[in-house]
């Protein structure tokens, strides 16, 4: 199996937001750790410019244009900062509404491997809001997204993966999360812990549960497949079983107790693409521990998900990419270095 290699990193912030934000001190420092390049992008956007467009109004383009000029001016300054550090980085505003759909768009576009946006509340030294933009980047990013939580980012010293072989998703998505889990993890010089929900005894019919066509099984029996499916998925990622936590309960509180427990910075689990209907019925174990977990959190799409959509990115190709090595003495400035703030 081809490893992830990411090559693009596309950090998207928000529009006349000074200083260095969160979200570019973590996604400087792991481009640096995985030699990829950078982009930082914001989305602009006026509504009444956009409305005397809409009346032909002849001042509207010359007012437009201003706007993403002034906005390409702030994201130089940043990503000026940033170079200074040695780290390669382009930049690119873009005009539209809503505006997580202008950063999926350049994310498609550029083919980015990794997608980061900050989560941060400004002004609380704990805290998170998700907005509306981070929950429709949580349910259409085509690439990894990178929810930055953690507002005293020094690298990776503990990554939890969230795996569930026995759950009904599209087929990999277990092994990407692995996958994508195991190169953070080497690139920050991390440790590796995975996590996985067991059915809850108390959760269970007391009669045997159909679990195939004419299959029935009791408790004890589905507690063991759960454990013989994660060790089969385990053993084909070379993870020991004392890196492993096994925990009766439901997944989002085992997850995220997990993640209090092995104190880890970043939680890496699955996104399964639903539609709207069915996500606000049935909720989402991404979507809970996303917004419960002070740590930072990594969302996986399915494998298929993710190349359906860059198929659709101009010039995008189908050839795996394999794993490329690390520059030299990245991993060190992935965990201690702070690029210095405007």
């Amino acid at each position: 199996m081809s490893r992830w290699a990411p090559e693009r990193v596309l950090v998207a912030i928000k529009p006349w937001q000074r200083g260095l934000p969160l979200e570019s001190q973590h996604a400087s420092q792991l481009a640096d750790a995985f030699g990829a390049r950078l982009m930082i992008t914001s989305a602009v956007f006026d509504a009444r410019m956009a409305s005397d467009a809409g009346r032909d109004d002849a001042a509207a383009p010359a007012g437009r244009a201003r706007l993403l000029e002034a906005e390409r001016v702030e994201l130089e300054k940043l990503a000026q900062s940033l170079r200074a550090w040695g780290t390669s980085v382009s930049t690119r505003v873009v005009w539209g509404v809503p505006a997580y759909q202008g950063v999926l768009d350049v994310a498609r576009e550029w083919r980015a491997d990794l997608l980061v946006v900050g989560a941060h509340e400004e002004g609380l030294r704990v805290g998170t809001r998700l907005t509306d933009t981070d929950w429709q980047l949580m349910r259409l990013a085509p690439c990894p997204l990178l929810l930055v939580k953690d507002p005293f980012f020094t690298g990776y010293r503990t990554v939890l993966a969230a795996v569930d072989p026995t759950h009904p998703s599209p087929a990999g998505i277990d092994r990407s999360v692995l996958d994508v889990a195991r190169t953070v993890a080497e690139a920050c010089e991390s440790e590796l812990r995975v996590v996985h929900a067991l059915p809850d005894p108390a959760h269970l019919p007391p009669s045997p549960v159909e679990i195939a066509p004419g299959v029935y099984c009791d408790a004890d029996a589905i507690e063991e497949l759960h454990r013989r499916a994660v060790d089969d998925l385990l053993a084909s990622h070379g993870v020991a079983p004392e890196q492993v936590d096994l925990v009766q309960g439901a997944p989002a509180e085992v997850i995220a107790r997990a993640a209090a427990d092995r104190r880890a910075e970043l939680v890496v689990l699955g996104a399964l693409r639903r539609s709207q209907l069915e996500q606000a019925l049935l909720g989402s174990t991404a979507e809970a521990v996303a917004a419960e977990v002070p740590c930072d959190v990594l969302l996986v799409p399915a494998p298929h998900a993710a190349s359906d959509v860059a198929g659709q990115a101009p010039g995008a190709t189908s050839t795996a990419k394999t794993a490329k090595p690390r520059r030299r003495g990245a991993s060190s400035a992935a965990r201690g270095r702070r690029p210095p703030a405007r």
